[in-house]
């Protein structure tokens, strides 16, 4: 009797945990985004509070992979969505004509936010030094960031793990396949290059869903 009891009790914990590893599975497979397309800059437990989306180089609504995901993951606990935009006053050589297109394109973006119940700031500055404020002022429970090839776009994301308190995810918005699944080595070559993005398109290239309205209201 004691020994069937010692089996029925391992097969019930082996059971609980094929339970757990199904709906872990099944979990991935109803995400929107592909857990390869995130990177995470700082680890940490996401919270209750609001996710702030860094929109940096990825300014748009539509087939954005880093508003997906900001949205989806605050939909799991019904937190609000900010997306934060930090306007420097120099970047690149960039003169008047190339930062008025840019303006006008964040009107239309924080229009097109609002009819997804997702409020959008103008920050003014450094983003390292802005950002971070910004975070511990409202709460955050997490920052999103789309990935960036620049140096200076690394150099920020850098600093802003270093300074804040919540988790940092940056994600691919911009390639088919993310940079950091393309190859794990310095390519010689498109012809190096080529074969190993082909075998990756089935999984990444994929339609673009549409972003989730976002559940939780901004106070």
């Amino acid at each position: 009797m004691l020994f069937r009891s010692f089996v029925a009790s391992c097969n019930e914990q082996l059971q609980n945990l094929l339970d757990d590893d199904t709906h872990a599975t099944v979990d991935r497979m109803n995400r929107l985004v592909n857990e390869k397309r995130v990177r995470v800059l700082k680890e940490g437990k996401v919270g209750t509070g609001p996710v702030i989306y860094w929109c940096s180089r990825d300014q748009r609504v539509r087939d954005n992979w880093a508003l997906i995901y900001a949205c989806e993951t605050a939909n799991e606990t019904g937190a609000p969505v900010v997306v934060v935009f930090s306007l420097v006053t120099r970047f690149l050589g960039a003169g008047a004509r190339q930062f008025c297109f840019m303006l006008k394109g964040l009107r239309e973006m924080e229009q097109a936010l609002l009819a997804k119940n997702i409020k959008f700031v103008l920050l003014e500055g450094d983003p390292s030094l802005t950002v971070p404020r910004f975070a511990k002022e409202c709460g955050a429970s997490l920052i999103v960031a789309d990935q960036s090839p620049l140096r200076l776009g690394r150099t920020w994301r850098v600093a802003i793990a270093s300074s804040v308190d919540c988790p940092l995810h940056e994600v691919d918005a911009h390639n088919v396949v993310p940079v950091w699944e393309a190859s794990q080595k310095l390519e010689v070559g498109a012809r190096t290059l080529r074969g190993k993005l082909a075998k990756l398109y089935p999984e990444f290239l994929v339609e673009f869903p549409e972003a989730p309205v976002v559940k939780g209201t901004w106070p």
